[in-house]
């Protein structure tokens, strides 16, 4: 966890929707965002949970958390990197990527350590 990436997420209130207007994160897209921020490991940036792990720990359907990292991943607030594959080629877990604004990064003495 970095308390950047903590910080942040709780002040992220909005996203631009399909039609570009801004409007309000749903809860069930704050939460997810404050889960993968909680996640994120300093020394490698980013956060790895699986879509399952998120669910159970955040009281949501995995279908629920599928639709919310979308929603989060056009709003530009994470990205999907695909980097652990099983051994007939499948991809085994998403690497999540949050887009944490440098002012709140060099704050932040454990991600400042690390990187």
């Amino acid at each position: 966890m970095t308390i950047s990436a903590r910080n942040w997420a709780w002040a992220v209130r909005t996203r631009t929707d399909e039609t570009g207007r801004r409007v309000p994160l749903k809860g069930g897209e704050k939460v997810t965002l404050l889960y993968l921020a909680e996640m994120e490991n300093a020394e490698e940036g980013c956060a790895y949970p699986t879509i399952a792990t998120i669910a159970e720990n955040t009281g949501q359907s995995t279908r629920t958390v599928n639709v919310h990292i979308a929603t989060l991943v056009e709003a530009g607030a994470i990205r999907i990197e695909k980097k652990h594959r099983s051994r007939d080629g499948r991809w085994l877990r998403n690497t999540y990527v949050l887009h944490v604004p440098e002012t709140y990064r060099e704050n932040d003495p454990a991600w400042m350590r690390s990187n």
